[in-house]
Parts: structure tokens; sequence; C-alpha cells
């Protein structure tokens, strides 16, 4: 077969017959070819002999062809946005979260994030607006709903936690053509303003009281307590690893999966090593800490509660300056601040994704600013001098 041709003329080729002629020329076969939906489309035209085609006859028809696919795939977008809205007219947000929504989560977020979720909008965003058509959604509905929560007494965290998961609710529904991300009523709404940082940083007595506590009544407990304790760890990081991410030999733990997204490494004090050999080395696959049922912790553990209460710990304590299990991390990134550790090392052992985090917990020590207010007040005292008369002359 003869080989084929490609034209001057964009998207057109012919072969020639080997002995046909038509006209002067020797006869010729012609194809054009374009990309459509991505792919590469060629379509056959024939030969000159029996529709007269030439280079330009076969690009005007492959143009003729474009327009059409193009005005198709505009009336065909229309259809469907035409559809979409007539859907989205009637749609109740109740309706979106179980077609749509809730399955699109589940799919791209880790399961305990997505049960947060699931329960933000099943206790606090459905009982207001759940019935109401999405498209009708309103800021004063959202206030209704954060009315509701502030009444309940919940805390500016959760109320935040609310308007953040209406929030991607709707950014989710504009995604699919329903409403206009323009229209989200969870933007601009008056939002308490939160403080969440733990004050609490636990003495090296009251840390030992709790461990001695909990090696008595609760061995798995006391591991991992001192494990997150010892390493400045998320208690989820810890919950979570599995030995093949454990290297003694090293001294270190990997966690692969962080809830920054950044796989970290910390370093294991000898202390640490032996509470860990002493449970006994696993499989790949196995987690380090258990319950004592050997299924593994998917919370924080009560036992630790109960400790610290029956310890007194938080008698006459505020709400932030309360012992919770996050204490353990907030101890040990405060000291290793308090002992010099450079910014960027804090960042990287305790996994932060901002610089900003550091200060949260490079709060100083409380001698070196009194020695530094004192030095200041010193400095704005004027030193005694010789003093020097002025005699007035005339």
């Amino acid at each position: 077969m003869a080989k084929w041709i490609k034209s001057k003329r964009t998207g057109v080729r012919w072969r020639e017959h080997p002995t046909r002629t038509h006209g002067a020329k020797p006869d010729r076969y012609f194809t054009i070819f374009y990309k459509l939906n991505g792919k590469m489309v060629q379509e056959a035209l024939g030969w000159a002999s029996e529709k007269d085609w030439t280079e330009k006859t076969a690009s005007d028809k492959r143009g003729d062809l474009l327009k059409k696919h193009q005005t198709y795939r505009e009336e065909k977008s229309l259809e469907e946005q035409k559809r979409a809205l007539q859907l989205a007219e009637g749609l109740t947000l109740s309706e979106f979260w179980d077609k749509d929504y809730v399955h699109n989560l589940k799919a791209r977020i880790k399961e305990t994030s997505w049960e947060k979720e699931l329960a933000h909008y099943t206790k606090r965003i459905f009982p207001v607006m759940g019935h109401k058509p999405i498209k009708t959604i309103t800021p004063e509905d959202v206030d209704r709903m954060l009315d509701r929560m502030r009444e309940d007494k919940l805390t500016p965290r959760t109320q935040q936690y609310a308007v953040g998961t209406l929030y991607r609710i709707w950014k989710h529904a504009a995604k699919r053509k329903l409403v206009k991300a323009g229209d989200n009523p969870a933007i601009g709404v008056t939002l308490p303003k939160m403080d969440n940082t733990r004050l609490r940083v636990l003495t090296p007595t009251e840390l030992k009281s709790i461990l001695d506590y909990l090696s008595v009544t609760e061995t798995a407990t006391h591991d991992i307590a001192m494990f997150c304790a010892f390493t400045g760890c998320r208690f989820s990081e810890a919950a979570r690893l599995t030995w093949e991410h454990v290297n003694l030999a090293r001294s270190t733990a990997l966690f692969p999966d962080t809830k920054n997204k950044e796989p970290r490494t910390v370093y294991l004090v000898p202390a640490v090593i032996e509470m860990m050999e002493r449970r006994g080395i696993g499989g790949p696959g196995e987690y380090v800490f258990t319950m004592k049922d050997g299924t593994p912790f998917e919370k924080t553990p009560q036992a630790f509660r109960t400790a610290v209460k029956n310890l007194e710990l938080n008698k006459g304590r505020g709400a932030r300056d309360k012992v919770v299990f996050h204490s353990l991390r907030h101890t040990a990134a405060t000291l290793a601040a308090r002992r010099g550790t450079p910014v960027k090392d804090l960042q990287i052992l305790f996994g932060w994704k901002t610089p900003s985090m550091v200060f949260r917990y490079a709060k100083g020590d409380e001698d070196t600013q009194r020695r530094a207010m004192s030095g200041l007040a010193q400095a704005l005292v004027p030193e005694q001098g010789k003093v020097i008369e002025l005699v007035k002359k005339g």
C-alpha cells in the first residue's frame, strides 16, 4: 500500500493510487484527523475522483466537523447545567448529604476525621437546616445554629467545627453546579474568638505520680502514656504505631501518617526502649500499643482520666489549666523549648507545619524573664553622676 502523505493543511493527509489518475495527477485518497474528548479521531473522506476532494475541501470539511462537535458540547453542557439547576431547586441539604457528600467525604479523608464531620452535621447542622432546599440556606440559618450551640454551652471550637463542616458541604455542592460558591452561607458569619492553648505544664513529680499510679492500675495505659510523655507525640500517632516502624537498634520510631501529612521520626530514650521490650516485640502490621484486651486504642484511655482525678491534679483548676492526655505532649514541647532547642528542630521533632505553632510552647522561663525585666528597669534609671551647679551670670 502507498504511504500516507501529510498535507500542509492541519489534520489532512492522503495516499496516491498506484495506477489511477484524476486529471493530470495521480488519484488521491483523503482522510482527516482531529482530537475529540482527548482522543485522536480519524475519518475517511474518499477518493478525489469520486467527490472531487482536494486538500482545501478536506480541510474545510474538518473545520465544519470541529464546529459541530463544539456546538454539541456547548448544548450538552447547557442541558446538564439546566438539569442540575432543576434538581437543585428542590434538593434538600439532607438529601444532598445522603446521596452525595457523605460518600465523597468517606473517600477523601480518614475514618476518624469523617466521623467527626458526621457528628457535627447530625447533631448541629441537620436539626436546623437539614429539611431546607440547599439553595435556600442563608447566613441567618447559620446564626440560628450558633444560637442553639451557645444555649447548649458548646465551646467556641465546636462552633467553628460546625460552621466549617457547612462551608465544605456548600463548596462540594458548588462543584456539582447545584449552588454558586460565592453564595456560601458560612462565609462572613461572626464566630467567637477562641484560645484553646493549654496552660498546664506537668512537673516531674506530677508526671511520676501519674505513671506510678497507672503502672499499678492499668499497665496498657501506663505504657502509651509514658511513650507520649517521653517522645512528645500525639496520642493518635502512638495509637497507630506498628512494629515495622520501630527500630530499637537505632532507638527510633517512625510515624508515616501524621496530622500534617508529613512522616516524622522520634528518638527513644533508654527507659522507653526498656518499656517497649517488656511489652514484647511484635511483627509487621501489629500495633505497638493495645488495650488490655489486645485491641487497638481508639480514643484516649479512661484510665488516664481516672488517675488524674484520684490524684486530685485538677482540683481547683480552670478548664485550660487542667491535666488531660494532651498535657503529656504539651509538657514535652514546653520543656524542650525552655531548654533552648532551636525553633526549626522543635518544628521537626513535634511535627508542626508552621513555626507559629512553636511559639504556643516556647513561652520561655519565668526566672529568665524576671532577670530580663530587672535588667531593663536598671537600664531605664539614669546613672548617678556628678552634679554640676549652673551659675547665672550678670
